[in-house]
């Protein structure tokens, strides 16, 4: 059985201000040209199909259109869990009418669940899905069991919906998964998985009992234990994730006892995020930068003095800017300091907002005898309270 396994999609994710949809809907078109040209049995999505609870309009679209070609017009089952950023009711709405057309979603996870079987030359396989699970709701569940940490919830599950002595099994999960005795080194993260919900670690020991595990949550494609795997985001979505290789994985099962065989499928990006350095002058040289594509989205380290209107000069070339820091000026931190993209400013005071316009046109201080006149008009305009 050939199954893909994918995950951390976030349709209708916005990169700094710049939406992100027609970046993945050129993912979905050329996923399922993969799907028809290595005629794959089964697809495995690891949960985040969206970036956000109540997702757009546009995003649910884009999966629905994916959807239907995916299961109805090419036949192939979609197997898909609830991440941490998706609403598992809104999920899994018309689950068990969809399971008759192929396409089989669980949004919470619960014991009275069933693991879900397909069929190849060498028999069944059976697929367990477990989404994100959220404590308090498992506790709830199973009240009989000692359930006190994540770990344990998904030993107790695994337990209960774990693969039958002898069977070929795939698990899916969504969650921070690791095997102390087994992996080396730190998992590899970034800011894009941090954004809703932080969550305990777990031992992907517990899931040693099935051949494959396929995992979402981390953004890099990178092994978690002995038998589990992330596939990583199909995007780069932050700027920590510049030099990672995206991908989606490509997996084959075989007759009962042999290991599974792997590979990853680069997934081809039309757009990339990426960082360019160098003095402002040349950074506005289209020679400088080598072919690389203007249309990319980049974030500007600048060397040498601030300059005036620097992100209207850079975005002449670069409509898609993210962002810019002057190295000269900021703080070790790349963002801290720096000027970006949908900065939010309805937090500061009028006051400080009128100082920074100074700054930004003159390239100078306010003189304290202008500044007296700055506070005494916006005393009389009743605006705010004159700042010592």
């Amino acid at each position: 059985m050939k199954i893909l396994h994918t995950s951390d999609w976030h349709l209708g994710k916005t990169l700094y201000d710049f939406p992100l949809l027609e970046d993945q809907a050129e993912f979905v078109r050329w996923l399922l040209e993969l799907l028809a040209c290595e005629r794959v049995d089964a697809v495995l999505l690891a949960g985040d199909i969206y970036a956000r609870p109540v997702p757009p309009g546009g995003a649910v679209a884009l999966y629905d259109h994916f959807l239907s070609e995916a299961v109805g017009r090419l036949g192939i089952p979609v197997l898909a869990i609830a991440g941490n950023h998706d609403s598992p009711g809104r999920l899994q709405f018309g689950s068990s009418l969809y399971r008759k057309s192929g396409y089989y979603i669980v949004g919470s996870a619960g014991a009275e669940g069933e693991p879900i079987r397909l069929t190849d030359r060498h028999g069944p396989v059976q697929f367990t899905l477990l989404p994100y699970l959220h404590l308090a709701e498992v506790r709830a569940q199973l009240p009989d069991q000692d359930i006190r940490s994540l770990g344990d919830a998904y030993r107790v599950l695994t337990g209960l919906l774990g693969p039958a002595p002898g069977a070929r099994s795939v698990a899916l999960a969504h969650g921070t998964f690791a095997d102390p005795g087994f992996c080396a080194g730190p998992l590899v993260t970034s800011d894009s998985e941090l954004g809703i919900g932080g969550m305990d670690g777990v031992d992907s020991s517990c899931f040693a009992a099935f051949d494959y595990v396929a995992l979402g949550h981390l953004h890099a494609p990178q092994r978690a234990g002995k038998n589990a795997w992330y596939s990583g985001s199909p995007l780069k979505y932050s700027l920590s994730e510049e030099s990672q290789f995206k991908s989606v994985t490509l997996l084959e099962l075989g007759a009962p006892g042999a290991p599974p065989e792997m590979r990853a499928v680069p997934v081809p990006a039309g757009r990339d995020v990426r960082t360019v350095t160098g003095t402002m002058e040349e950074l506005l040289e289209p020679s400088f930068h080598r072919n690389r594509s203007f249309g990319d989205y980049v974030f500007a380290d600048i060397g040498g003095p601030e300059c005036l209107y620097p992100m209207q000069k850079l975005r002449t070339l670069f409509p898609r800017l993210l962002g810019l820091r002057f190295m000269d000026s900021a703080g070790p931190d790349k963002l801290s300091g720096a000027v970006q993209a949908g900065q939010v400013v309805s937090r500061l005071s009028t006051r400080e907002l009128f100082l920074r316009f100074c700054r930004e046109t003159t390239g100078a201080e306010i003189p304290p005898a202008y500044l007296e006149i700055v506070d005494d008009t916006l005393a009389q305009l009743g605006e705010e309270e004159v700042c010592p």
